[in-house]
């Protein structure tokens, strides 16, 4: 537990910051800023001091809640000037802010001991309070083992776990759009592999420098997800894949393109899925809510599952009401199951 808690940063980033920490009932918050003008004033009740005065070694840690042009040169000063500890200083992006007043979806993860208060947890130890017999093989490895960064949201691993534990121990090919700095695809080796099967990961970026990150048995193309001749000598390479995971760019062109040129390549009984849906409903992403994003393209899947219902003839049989075997939404997430391909479905009475 953190007792004695200093935020550097009273700006418009720490503001965000110190809004968070009050609203979850966080004690003991001490501040400090370099703008003399803020030195004896106060925000949200709580005394605004002057870095010189600070008894430094009184707190157990020094959270820095300033912009990232002003990060590298606040920690040089803190170590420099003030003689700090670096394992006591954090960016405020470095940590969780638990309590019971707000509740993050942590998917199927239980915690060792009840959250009873507001707490500012370093992520490094955040995996010190979640309780060992409740994760799956994808939370331990990502909460206990060394890897590579891995970003994701962590009620993401639950819904991995869910679809994706029937192919763990059986030869299987995997590609991931979006690389990022590689955690994900050892994550991916590690949980598939077993008992000596063959466990085969691609990797699409458009960072050349991805391309470092290719092991054995995993092998990474550099390009554009919304280049449909980039996707196509992909497709030719590769041949069929039995997961498909889009964790790439996110905007609407990207999603939109990425399943409709890598649909095809997912093999009988696999799985094609989309993340991060939520950016349908972001500006920034080409998202709108009701506008041309992959969350409305992929409603129109819906119809195409029942397609062999519809007595008009206004849908004409495609890849897609010929092979989904199943659409399941989550929070942020779509998983498009394959079948195997059929012409019919079939109801008895026995």
């Amino acid at each position: 537990m953190i007792e004695q808690i200093l935020i550097y940063g009273v700006g418009k980033c720490g503001k965000r910051y110190i809004d968070s920490c009050v609203a979850q009932s966080i004690e003991s918050l001490e501040l400090t800023d370099a703008n003399e003008s803020l030195w004896g004033t106060e925000y949200k009740g709580i005394k605004i001091y002057n870095p010189d005065e600070i008894e430094w070694k009184k707190y157990s840690l020094i959270i820095i809640a300033v912009g990232d042009n002003y990060k590298e040169e606040v920690i040089y000063q803190l170590l420099k000037k003030y003689k700090l500890q670096r394992e006591k200083i954090l960016f405020h992006n470095e940590t969780i802010i638990l309590s019971k007043k707000e509740i993050y979806n942590w998917g199927d993860i239980e915690f060792s001991e009840e959250i009873d208060r507001g707490l500012v947890v370093p992520l490094k130890i955040v995996n010190e309070k979640i309780n060992l017999d409740k994760v799956n093989d994808l939370e331990k490895f990502f909460f206990f083992k060394k890897h590579q960064p891995i970003s994701k949201w962590v009620h993401y691993f639950e819904a991995y776990d869910r679809f994706f534990s029937k192919y763990r121990g059986k030869d299987i090919t995997v590609l991931e759009i979006g690389v990022y700095k590689g955690g994900s695809l050892q994550m991916w080796k590690n949980y598939f592999t077993m008992n000596g099967n063959m466990v085969k990961i691609y990797g699409i970026d458009i960072n050349p420098d991805c391309k470092k990150l290719e092991r054995k048995d995993v092998s990474i193309f550099i390009g554009s997800q919304e280049d449909r001749e980039f996707l196509k000598k992909i497709k030719d390479q590769i041949g069929s894949v039995d997961i498909l995971i889009d964790d790439g760019g996110h905007t609407m062109n990207q999603q939109i393109i990425s399943f409709e040129e890598l649909f095809p390549i997912v093999s009988e009984e696999g799985i094609y899925l989309c993340e991060d849906l939520h950016t349908s409903y972001m500006e920034n992403y080409e998202g709108k809510y009701k506008g041309d994003t992959f969350i409305e393209y992929s409603k129109n899947l819906i119809d195409y599952l029942h397609a062999q219902y519809l007595e008009t003839g206004e849908l004409k049989k495609n890849i897609y009401s010929e092979t989904i075997k199943a659409i399941s939404y989550w929070d942020s997430m779509i998983f498009i199951e394959k079948k195997k391909l059929t012409t019919k479905s079939i109801s008895m009475e026995l």
